[in-house]
C-alpha cells in the first residue's frame, strides 16, 4: 500500500493551523490527524465512522510503508498506536463536536468576523491537542528507527524538498496562487454545491491577496534536517516528542515572518467565509448547515459518553 496523497482538508484549508501546507512531514501530519484529516471530510459524512474505526488499520499501514517497519518494530509500536486512540476517542472527539456545534450554529445565523474568529481560535486549539497526542505516539516509533530506516527517510526527505524547490520557485508563484484557488473552489463545492460566478471571483480574490508560503518549506527542511540529526544521535522516544512539539505545536523557532504568514494566512480565511457566507443561496446554505451538523452528529455518535467540550468564545 503506498503512502496516502496529501489530503485536502475543506473548511480549515489553510492545514497545519493556518501554516503553509506541508506534505507529509513524518508521521506527525499522518498519525492523529489521520482521524481528524478523515473526520474533516476526506470521505465525506457518511462514511466518518466507518473511517474512524478503522483508523487503526490504516495508520498501521501508513507507518509501515513510510518508515519501512519490520515485524518486531510494528509488534512493539502497536500497543502505543492502540493507547493513543483510546486516548484520542476519549478526549479528543468533544472538541470535534463542538467545533461543528458551533460551525453549524453560525452557519444558521450567518457568520461574522467575531464567529470565524472564535471558530478559528477552537481549531487551533483542536490542531495543538492533536499533534501533541501525535507526536506522543510518533516519538517511540521515530526513537526505534535503525541506520537503514533512518538513511532512507532522509532520502524521502531530500527528495520532497528537490521537488518543493521547484515547485515554490519564484517563478512559479502565479501558478501557485492559481492552483490554491483551484483548491479552495473544489472544497467549497463539497461544502455548498456548485458555486456561482460571483463566488468563484470572491475565491480568486481574496487568495489572491493571501501570503505566498513558498518560505515555508526552507523552515521545514531544517527542521527534517534537526530530526534526522536527532534520530542519528540515538535520540530518546521523550526527547523526539519534544522536538515535535517544539516544532509542531509551540513554533518556538519559527522565523518572525512565517508567523506574520500564519497571522496574514487567517486574517484572509476570516474574510473569505464571511464574503463567501453572505453571497450562499437557500439551497447552498441548507446543504452547508447539513454538512456541518452531520459532522457534528458523527463525532458524538462516535463517543462512548457522548459529550461537547466547553468552548470559550
Amino acid at each position: 500500500m503506498r503512502h496516502p496523497r496529501r489530503s485536502q482538508v475543506p473548511l480549515t484549508k489553510t492545514n497545519n493551523s493556518l501554516q503553509a501546507p506541508d506534505r507529509t512531514t513524518l508521521m506527525k501530519a499522518r498519525l492523529l490527524l489521520l482521524i481528524a484529516a478523515i473526520a474533516l471530510l476526506l470521505y465525506g459524512c457518511s462514511s466518518v465512522r466507518l473511517a474512524y474505526n478503522t483508523a487503526d488499520f490504516f495508520i498501521e499501514r501508513y507507518a509501515d510503508d513510510y518508515l519501512g517497519l519490520d515485524g518486531a518494530q510494528m509488534e512493539r509500536w502497536s500497543p502505543t498506536l492502540e493507547t493513543t486512540l483510546a486516548q484520542h476517542r476519549e478526549q479528543e472527539l468533544p472538541y470535534l463536536a463542538a467545533f461543528f456545534d458551533s460551525a453549524q450554529n453560525d452557519a444558521r445565523k450567518g457568520f461574522d468576523e467575531t464567529d470565524v474568529t472564535c471558530l478559528l481560535d477552537q481549531f487551533q486549539t483542536i490542531y495543538q491537542r492533536h499533534f501533541r497526542l501525535a507526536a506522543v505516539a510518533a516519538g517511540p516509533l521515530l526513537a526505534g528507527l535503525d541506520k537503514q530506516q533512518i538513511d532512507a527517510l532522509e532520502r524521502t526527505f531530500d527528495k520532497e524538498a528537490r521537488e518543493d524547490a521547484k515547485e515554490n520557485a519564484p517563478s512559479n508563484i502565479a501558478r501557485r496562487n492559481r492552483k490554491r484557488a483551484e483548491r479552495y473552489l473544489e472544497n467549497l463545492q463539497w461544502w455548498i454545491g456548485k458555486p456561482s460566478a460571483s463566488q468563484r471571483a470572491i475565491v480568486r480574490d481574496v487568495t489572491a491577496s493571501m501570503p505566498d508560503t513558498g518560505s515555508w518549506y526552507a523552515y521545514r527542511d531544517a527542521k527534517r534536517q534537526e530530526l534526522i540529526a536527532l534520530l542519528r544521535n540515538g535520540a530518546s522516544a521523550q526527547r523526539i516528542e519534544r522536538f515535535l512539539n517544539h516544532w509542531l505545536v509551540d513554533y518556538r523557532d519559527m522565523p518572525a515572518s512565517l508567523q506574520r504568514a500564519r497571522q496574514d494566512l487567517r486574517q484572509g480565511f476570516t474574510e473569505l467565509l464571511v464574503r463567501l457566507d453572505a453571497s450562499l443561496d437557500e439551497d447552498q446554505r441548507r446543504k452547508f448547515i447539513n454538512r456541518l451538523t452531520r459532522l457534528r452528529s458523527d463525532f458524538m455518535a462516535l463517543q462512548r459518553r457522548p459529550r461537547m467540550a466547553a468552548v470559550d468564545c
